[in-house]
């Protein structure tokens, strides 16, 4: 009966663990499209033309990790 217990508090645990990989893999997979617009428009602002911004945008969704690491950069270290 104790090995019981013990076999299920530990599938519970792996249960949990799974669960919160499950999570993380799905924050991962999601579709950041509209936030990387947007933080790519936002630069706007700071003298970059409309029709370079779109082809830079364009550029960063066909090439998926530099886009992941674009978004995580603070503004002050993204280069165009």
């Amino acid at each position: 009966m104790i090995k019981k217990v013990s076999l299920m508090n530990k599938l519970n645990l792996w249960v949990k663990k799974l669960g919160k990989i499950a999570n993380a893999l799905k924050q991962f997979t999601a579709d950041k499209t509209p936030h990387l617009y947007e933080e790519v428009t936002s630069m706007e602002v700071e003298g970059f033309d409309d029709d370079f911004l779109c082809s830079m945008f364009d550029y960063l969704v066909s090439h998926e990790f530099k886009a992941k690491a674009f978004l995580v950069k603070s503004k002050k270290h993204r280069k165009i």
